[in-house]
């Protein structure tokens, strides 16, 4: 059986792409794809030669990103069926080893279901927007994700077949379509194998054609879509709790049970339009994300309660809401992960016949 296939999307390329075309013809690969994104008329001729090593060559008339690139390099091997086996994307930069795509794609082929990052070690010599842009970032995926990844801004990655499928309908079209990868693949069941891979960077990273402010501002966007959506919602139930609170200043369960009413008919639609995209969730995702609704807000209940109780917050003039603060600050983690990975999981209908095509 091949390896999987390799996809490399190029825009303004130069000799290291064809030199890497033509080291990894040799190799067991199912397909060697390169995605022409609108590069300049003079770039022709590179393509000209690796579509004479033996490489797939498709091409965009003007420059849409690296996330088109990697959906049209994608769909053309399903439809080919060659991508039934894997795709493995690769930079054109000459910064993956020949050696470390295949491994990536030895790793996908062992752990067929499994989103594989080849992922770097960032030491002495990584440029320093390398370095900041993958800390921060990695830092901000494992709140929300509750994934450890050591490397979320590696290009060379090992993609089922299965989840390059789901992945042509993904949003981002640039540089965030890989951070909307990362973000999906938990919760449409793709767990993600993480191999250590070397670390090559050519005269400061400088080839790289990612925008450091721009492309990070649309990356952090998704990333706090949901704390957006929640602080909305925030917003909501704690000026219901104050109000009811105020009213009933004795029952303080029902300024919590109707301040969190309020505010969930909100979160829920927000969450559902908005952060996770859902619009064919589950028909019993609402009983799910209610049944989730009443455990946070027992467990709201029971922290301000506990606060109230034994810190010095229970005796000190508005304490009740310093400590509902506090309170909901620790369960907004809890209630993302479990809307993300309960309340509106996804569940793939077509993914066993498309395993069985594979085999």
């Amino acid at each position: 059986m091949p390896l999987p296939c390799v996809l490399i999307p190029a825009y303004q390329p130069d000799e290291r792409l064809v030199t890497l075309v033509g080291d990894l013809m040799p190799m067991d690969f199912a397909a060697v794809a390169v995605v022409d994104d609108g590069s300049d008329a003079d770039r022709a001729p590179l393509f000209a030669r690796c579509e004479a090593l033996g490489a797939q060559v498709l091409r965009h008339i003007s420059n849409h990103g690296k996330g088109r690139a990697l959906k049209t390099g994608m769909e053309a091997l399903l439809a080919s069926g060659e991508g039934a086996y894997g795709v493995v994307t690769a930079d054109a930069d000459g910064q993956h080893a020949p050696e470390d795509i295949r491994k990536v794609a030895e790793a996908l082929a062992a752990n067929p279901a499994a989103l594989v990052l080849g992922v770097r070690d960032f030491g002495k010599g990584t440029p320093l927007r390398s370095q900041l842009g993958n800390g921060i970032t990695k830092v901000l995926f494992g709140l929300v994700n509750g994934s450890f990844v050591r490397d979320t801004q590696t290009g060379l990655r090992g993609i089922p077949g299965a989840f390059c499928r789901e992945l042509l309908d993904l949003k981002g079209e640039r540089y965030e379509f890989e951070m909307n990868m990362l973000l999906e693949a938990k919760p449409l069941g793709h767990p993600i194998v993480q191999v250590r891979i070397g670390t090559i960077y050519i005269e400061g990273n400088r080839s790289s054609h990612f925008d450091v402010l721009k492309d990070s501002v649309r990356i952090y966007r998704l990333l706090f879509a949901f704390a957006g959506s929640s602080l909305f919602a925030t917003g909501i139930d704690y000026a219901v709790f104050a109000l009811v609170h105020t009213l009933v200043p004795d029952v303080l369960i029902a300024a919590v049970a109707i301040a969190r009413a309020a505010s969930s008919l909100v979160n829920f639609a927000v969450n559902r339009h908005l952060v996770f995209r859902r619009r064919n969730h589950p028909k019993h995702a609402i009983l799910r994300y209610y049944a989730l609704v009443l455990g946070i807000m027992l467990a709201s209940y029971l922290l301000i309660s506990a606060f109230q109780a034994f810190t010095a917050l229970g005796a000190s003039p508005g304490g009740i809401y310093v400590a509902k603060l506090i309170a909901d600050f620790g369960l907004y983690f809890v209630s993302y992960t479990l809307q993300r990975d309960f309340v509106y999981k996804h569940h793939p209908k077509n993914r066993g016949a498309e395993d069985e095509n594979r085999a």
